[in-house]
């Protein structure tokens, strides 16, 4: 048996509850950075932990050394007489589970099954998994359940969606409401979310913590525990948030400032204490009165779409809730 999960946070207690198996992370955040129908893993590796590392830190030959990690777990599902599952409802997760399903589709079919909650009676504040003790995690093994080929399927189509640059299928298939997967959509309408906003050009991530700077967080880490609050189903890691606020505050044209020292390189922690303060450009965008892309014209992958200032090709409407095509 093998157990799959999207991090390291709950493989010691399955161990711990006795659960048979090895277990094992396939972590790749893949509800950011670039996403394509690779010709195969290795070009999947090499675009992925080139991003990673210029992300998060890190070098590129480090994170591919642990890309190459997780997808020698993953193949071994076809030899393995169950391949379990374990994930949440929220977006990283769910992500991460289309992936997985899609590529167990073709080797472990008939061998995977499929443990994927968004909430526990005996926790009043459920998050995710991580927040569950070893009795707990035992507890929902014998829920596992077989995946079904309507799931499979489903899998495919939204990974077909946010792998091949159509955010307006993505979409579709959000609000279709993804039965067989039940916290699929949502996770879908929020990926969306975070194209560029016909309102200002940021993200729903980025407003969302640009907002919490201006109403007096002064930290990274305060801003971030503002931004858990605004999100109906926390998705995003401290060290993917931190991530977001340096590129706010790097660039032509800066959202963000730091009120002493220089901004920490990608992926060191002291970002997380720093004192920031919102530039004038930034309250502008804030209050929908600029525009970033158009302003400061950033470049980024959101799934198979290349968003690039000043017009990019796709943006969220807020209001109606949809992605729209800018030309």
């Amino acid at each position: 048996m093998l157990h799959l999960r999207c991090g390291q946070d709950i493989l010691p207690r399955l161990a711990e509850a006795g659960l048979p198996g090895d277990a094992a992370a396939w972590d790749d955040p893949l509800c950011e950075g670039p996403l394509r129908d690779w010709p195969d893993d290795g070009a999947r590796r090499e675009e992925r932990s080139a991003w990673l590392s210029a992300r998060f830190g890190g070098s590129p030959g480090d994170v591919l050394a642990r890309l190459e990690r997780a997808d020698l777990a993953l193949a071994r599902a076809g030899r393995e007489d169950e391949v379990v599952l374990w994930f949440e409802h929220d977006l990283y997760d769910q992500a991460i589970l289309v992936f997985l399903l899609h590529r167990l589709r073709e080797t472990a079919p008939e061998r995977t099954r499929l443990i994927c909650i968004g909430s526990h009676p005996e926790v009043s504040d459920f998050v995710g998994l991580g927040q569950l003790t070893a009795p707990q995690l035992a507890g929902l093994f014998p829920r596992r359940a077989p995946v079904t080929d309507s799931e499979f399927a489903l899998a495919d189509l939204a990974w077909t969606g946010l792998s091949g640059g159509d955010p307006e299928a993505t979409w579709r298939l959000a609000r279709e409401g993804a039965g067989p997967l039940p916290y699929l959509g949502a996770a879908l309408l929020r990926y969306l979310a975070e194209l560029p906003s016909t309102r200002n050009g940021l993200s729903q991530t980025e407003s969302h913590g640009l907002a919490a700077f201006a109403a007096g967080a002064d930290t990274p880490q305060h801003a971030l525990q503002a931004v858990q609050r605004f999100e109906a189903t926390p998705w995003m890691g401290d060290a993917m948030f931190y991530a977001t606020v340096r590129l706010l505050a790097l660039g032509p044209v800066p959202l963000l400032v730091p009120l002493a020292g220089r901004i920490p390189k990608a992926g060191d922690p002291a970002i997380a204490g720093m004192k920031f303060e919102v530039t004038p450009d930034g309250r502008a965008v804030l209050l929908g009165r600029a525009d970033w892309f158009r302003i400061a014209r950033p470049t980024r992958w959101h799934g198979g779409v290349l968003l690039e200032g000043p017009d990019p090709l796709w943006r969220w409407d807020e209001q109606a809730e949809r992605p729209v095509r800018s030309y």
